[in-house]
């Protein structure tokens, strides 16, 4: 497990304090209808907003002064938006792509757009389960990639950040698959690669790195359940996770009191997943 990582992408920031309370409760929007005769009616949202809620005590001035940037948007370049980082999560691909699943039919991020493909081959949803993805690779070279939902691109990532990423369980099955990371700047032009043989990868985000796609090649023409996958930030990528997702967030409140002794401060900061902000 790593450090919190917050802000835009190449621009986030390492708090390598642990802080004090750390509450990621998924909001899951649940109502409840209680009738006459005693019968309770359940709805709820059909995708879950994750809430942050994060306090320290006695944080440095250092990382202080980065948080508050943030909740202020003092810089005037900053998006009204952020990507955290949360150490507590073991896989950033979405619950779906985790599953090597998406909505049914849909050919955007929500579902077919999630992966790509690099080279030769192709990803299509099965004819016999709804939702289900699978890659059929054509011969050795074909590859596939994993889009994330929250830019509809490349994962956010910054110089310095470990990251990981474990194959898909049908991939990581075989004897000669390969994967990779590529690292990208803030436009998305290339800037390099770091690659293994077998179904695990882990690299750090290089200078001027502000994304990473994550890549598996099978080595072997057939086709392959996208399940399994994981792509985790500051530790170790492992099979079976469930996907977090890595959306954008916005800062709804914050707090910052001085501490004692100066100049450490006590900063609190709240935080929930957005579709967009705007101001």
């Amino acid at each position: 497990m790593g450090n919190l990582w917050i802000g835009p992408p190449g621009s986030m920031y390492e708090i390598d304090q642990a802080a004090k309370s750390f509450d990621r409760t998924a909001d899951l929007g649940v109502s409840e209808f209680k009738s006459l005769g005693g019968r309770v009616t359940v709805t709820r949202n059909l995708a879950p907003v994750r809430r942050v809620k994060l306090s320290w005590d006695l944080l440095p001035p250092a990382h202080a002064r980065a948080l508050d940037r943030i909740a202020r948007r003092a810089d005037s370049s900053l998006a009204p938006t952020v990507f955290l980082v949360d150490p507590a999560s073991g896989n950033v691909l979405t619950a779906g792509q985790a599953l090597g699943r998406g909505v049914a039919k849909a050919t955007d991020i929500t579902g077919l757009a999630q992966w790509f493909t690099t080279s030769t081959g192709a990803v299509t949803e099965s004819t016999t389960a709804a939702g289900a993805f699978t890659f059929t690779a054509a011969d050795v070279n074909s590859a596939v990639a994993w889009r994330c939902a929250g830019t509809v691109g490349n994962f956010p990532v910054s110089p310095g950040l470990q990251v990981s990423f474990r194959a898909p369980t049908a991939i990581a099955a075989l004897s000669t698959e390969s994967v990779g990371l590529d690292f990208k700047g803030p436009t998305g032009t290339y800037l390099s690669t770091v690659s293994a043989t077998g179904p695990l990868v882990t690299g750090t985000a290089p200078a001027g790195a502000a994304f990473v796609t994550p890549t598996a090649r099978p080595g072997t023409a057939g086709a392959y359940s996208l399940a399994g996958a994981c792509l985790t930030y500051g530790g170790t990528a492992a099979e079976g996770v469930p996907g977090d997702g890595l959306p954008p967030m916005a800062v709804t409140g914050y707090s910052d009191t001085p501490g004692r002794p100066l100049p450490f401060r006590n900063f609190g900061l709240d935080l929930v997943e957005v579709s967009s902000a705007a101001g």
